[in-house]
């Protein structure tokens, strides 16, 4: 998988280029230029002809200086590029000091943002793009005053607009708005990926990664990543090659705790989630209410009743011979509710996924956890996380990572913190992968149902964080198969995410 790097990392990583590596800043600044030029102009041969000039807003640091190298090397491609400089010439030094001399030597020109900000506007208004290199990955306060105002301005114009290494106003580690940000089209980041890009998509948009022509495992082995990019080859593994001689039950044999009156959606969504992710059986066992209003609706689904005044031998009968099991979909957060969860959570060895209101059983006491006899996955958003962890849903979304990292130490468990850039933890936090594919699509009721589902099949036969990793992997590529398929950004149903598994299954070798 690709390693992701932290912004300490990737200052290391820069160092040990430049003082180990023995290559200048000025040649990774020129590579890194130089390649988000190549895309920025095969984007430029994408749009219609507008004729308007690519604007490089540039700040007095390096980023800045990624700017002039991006206007030198469109220009030297025939383009017409405006450089406007915030801040004093004077001030702008090192290898970014080279290339603004570099840009003014070749006939370049450069304009200066001042408080009116208006000649600014009007630029924008006419550019063909606008790129960002106001900030780079080193910000950690938020933005204000006058640069406030010119990402507010940037945002605002009608052209397209790319940033350079982090849209400025990002929090590189992350995700955060600092106040205020970039709102990106494009997003061309240099050398390995920053853990803030995987988590801020509406600020990103379309991310690309331009290496700085130097060969850097060993730079990454030496200064560590803190996660990695999940990748399809991956998931490939992952699933393995299907024997032949194989059978239902070797397939896996999914038991599905869920549902109650008036929810046994969620039970059957995380059924079939896990039929069409490759599990030979699965059975929903729910309360005897929700049984009977499930006659009738399962043909390739089993059901197992559940009864309240005999819970344990009926638990424990549906639990024989099971691989998996996934609990939680629509359950309920009665006693009755609880007395189950815990009596599989907690006693039954086997793999389990423990979801919705299985997690918000144990909220506030993450710790009892570590005391399950067998793997579990935990799949929250961020309200169900934040309540587990006795904080709140704000807290968690305003550094994912920190979250999930402490929900996996706290409970002992892999945990996936589902949203945009879903992200996996386990080993105590020390083990993290993210999910960057995927869209808005996904924000559909029963989704998450049918995740659950999904990585239950997959613990049949994977250990709990690989399981993990490829079950967010093939449904966020479900949604995106879906895509490619009606080419709607909206109005997919949850079933129809199950229904499209097979398909992001079969797509896998070809990315």
């Amino acid at each position: 998988m690709i390693p992701i790097l932290s912004r300490d990392q990737m200052r290391a990583y820069d160092a040990q280029a430049i003082n180990d590596g023995q290559v200048p800043g000025v040649v990774l600044m020129e590579n890194a230029g130089r390649g988000a030029a190549e895309i920025i102009a095969a984007e430029l041969e994408t749009q219609a002809a507008g004729g308007g000039p690519v604007v490089v807003l540039s700040g007095r640091g390096n980023n800045g200086g990624d700017g002039f190298v991006v206007a030198r090397q469109l220009a030297a491609r025939g383009l017409t590029a405006e450089v406007w400089l915030i801040g004093e010439r004077d001030r702008v030094a090192g290898d970014a000091r080279l290339n603004l001399e570099a840009w003014l030597g070749l006939g370049g020109k450069i304009t200066y943002v001042d408080e009116d900000l208006a000649p600014l506007g009007k630029a924008l208004d006419t550019a063909t793009l606008a790129v960002d290199g106001i900030f780079g990955t080193g910000l950690d306060r938020p933005v204000k005053g006058r640069y406030h105002d010119i990402i507010k301005l940037l945002n605002r114009a009608p052209c397209p607009r790319v940033a350079l290494d982090i849209p400025s106003g990002l929090d590189a580690d992350t995700g955060q708005v600092l106040g205020t940000a970039v709102r990106a089209d494009l997003t061309v980041t240099f050398g390995r990926h920053k853990l803030g890009l995987l988590q801020a998509r509406d600020q990103v948009g379309i991310l690309r990664l331009v290496g700085l022509g130097i060969p850097d495992e060993h730079l990454v082995e030496t200064v560590g990543h803190t996660a990695r990019v999940i990748e399809g080859q991956h998931v490939l593994a992952t699933l393995g090659k299907r024997a032949a001689n194989t059978h239902k039950y070797r397939s896996g044999n999914v038991l599905v705790i869920a549902g109650s009156a008036g929810k046994t959606g969620a039970a059957l969504l995380s059924a079939h989630g896990a039929l069409r992710c490759g599990g030979g059986m699965a059975t929903i066992g729910s309360w005897p209410e929700a049984i009977d209003a499930l006659a009738g609706r399962v043909e390739e689904i089993m059901t197992a009743r559940l009864e309240r005044s005999a819970l344990d031998e009926t638990v424990d009968q549906a639990l024989t011979k099971r691989k998996a099991v996934a609990i939680g979909p629509g359950l309920g957060l009665d006693d009755d509710a609880r007395r189950l969860t815990e009596r599989v959570v907690l006693g039954w060895k086997g793999p389990v996924v423990v979801d919705a209101d299985a997690i918000s059983h144990f909220a506030g006491r993450p710790e009892t956890l570590q005391k399950a006899p067998g793997p579990r996955v935990l799949t929250p958003h961020s309200g169900e996380l934040g309540r587990l962890l006795g904080s709140s849903s704000t807290a968690v979304e305003a550094d994912r990572y920190a979250a999930a990292r402490e929900a996996a130490d706290r409970t002992g468990q892999t945990v996936v913190l589902k949203g945009p850039g879903s992200i996996v933890a386990s080993d105590a936090g020390k083990r993290i992968a993210v999910c960057d594919i995927g869209s808005a699509l996904l924000a559909t009721a029963g989704s998450g149902d049918v995740l659950t589902g999904v990585i239950a099949a997959l613990l049949c036969n994977s250990p709990a964080h690989e399981a993990a990793c490829a079950g967010v992997y093939l449904h966020a590529l479900a949604a995106d198969c879906w895509h490619e398929a009606i080419g709607a950004d909206r109005g997919m149903l949850a079933g129809e995410i199950a229904e499209s598994l097979p398909l992001a299954i079969a797509s896998l070798s070809d990315r």
